[in-house]
């Protein structure tokens, strides 16, 4: 009775931790080609990355939950997309592309990644240039992350890389120090002032001069002298 209550406990502890363990999917990440987690990188910088998911159903059943989805973002500028899917049949692989797009977010529905009796893998390439930033930080290169139909995020599936952006400090301008020439003091002499006078011309008069008043006498007399003489003759 003991054995049979003890392989009882022990039967619903293992069947706790195979359903706490077993994930929701069968799928994996691996090979990542890209900066690693905290590369310091410029802004402006091209960045390329890739990596690869896959997938099988030989242990749960089926490849992805088809009412999940797998969400991928970053935060580089002008990123681009291109997702593959390639399996193997007949020995042969068949490489069929699910996603080629411009934009910071992707998602793959689980209509496209759910299978069963399938193996396969999900390759993805990311290229975009580094973010300019006012100034250093973080930044995501990659977010990765499975989400159930209510846009949770299913536990053990995020997959995140980063990378650090550094703007260079700007060095502050010295400006160069300009030695000062000794002020030249330069005293003016005033050259002295001549004054010139300016005198009035004086007015002369112009007049013709008379005849002297003995002269005058003199002829007045010999007149007189000279009738006297011929009325006494006559």
């Amino acid at each position: 009775m003991i054995n049979s209550k003890v392989f009882f406990r022990s039967g619903l502890i293992a069947l706790a931790l195979i359903l706490f363990i077993l994930p929701v999917s069968a799928w994996s990440f691996s090979n990542w080609a890209g900066p690693a987690n905290a590369a310091e990188l410029q802004p402006g910088s091209s960045v390329s990355a890739g990596y690869t998911m896959s997938f099988s159903s030989y242990d749960t059943g089926s490849t992805f939950d088809k009412d999940d989805s797998i969400v991928m973002y970053t935060d580089l500028s002008n990123p681009q997309w291109l997702v593959t899917m390639t399996e193997t049949q007949n020995d042969e692989p068949l490489t069929s592309q699910l996603a080629n797009r411009q934009a910071a977010q992707i998602r793959l529905d689980g209509w496209s990644l759910s299978f069963s009796r399938k193996q396969f893998t999900v390759n993805v390439k990311l290229t975009g240039t580094v973010p300019a930033l006012n100034q250093s930080g973080e930044i995501l290169i990659l977010r990765l992350q499975e989400q159930d139909s209510g846009a949770k995020t299913v536990s053990g599936s995020l997959v995140k890389k980063t990378a650090l952006v550094i703007v260079p400090t700007p060095e502050p301008t010295i400006v160069p120090a300009t030695q000062q020439e000794p002020e030249t003091v330069i005293e003016i002499t005033p050259e002295p002032v001549t004054t010139v006078t300016t005198s009035i011309p004086t007015k002369k008069q112009t007049y013709a001069p008379g005849p002297d008043p003995l002269m005058v006498c003199g002829v007045l007399a010999g007149l007189i002298f000279a009738a006297g003489y011929l009325q006494r003759r006559y």
